[in-house]
């Protein structure tokens, strides 16, 4: 017997942002830091957000399916960020390269 909801969707990541606003394009490289990420789930769950498989916290999707995650103090390098609904659908990745800021 399956536990999971036969209806359960998985998360996806519709956007990455930076501190100031822009989007960064799957793969680009950034001097961001700091970046927010929206996505849709299952409405009324919860998604898990991990980079680079570590986990970095729990949102709340909200009634209309909508969430977001803001990451901070990214350090430079590649990162790849996923997001796991409870019954354990996980979004496509989304990468980023952090750069130094000259």
């Amino acid at each position: 017997m399956s536990t999971s909801q036969p209806n359960a969707i998985a998360p996806t990541i519709t956007s990455v942002k930076g501190a100031n606003g822009v989007e960064i394009a799957n793969g680009a490289k950034t001097t961001e830091t700091s970046v927010t990420l929206a996505g849709n789930a299952q409405p009324a769950q919860q998604v898990e957000v991990f980079d680079n498989n570590l986990a970095k916290g729990k949102v709340a999707v909200d009634p209309t399916g909508n969430w977001t995650f803001s990451l901070t103090s990214l350090s430079v390098g590649l990162h790849s960020v996923t997001a796991k609904a409870a019954g354990g659908e996980v979004s496509q990745p989304r990468t980023f390269i952090v750069v130094p800021n000259k």
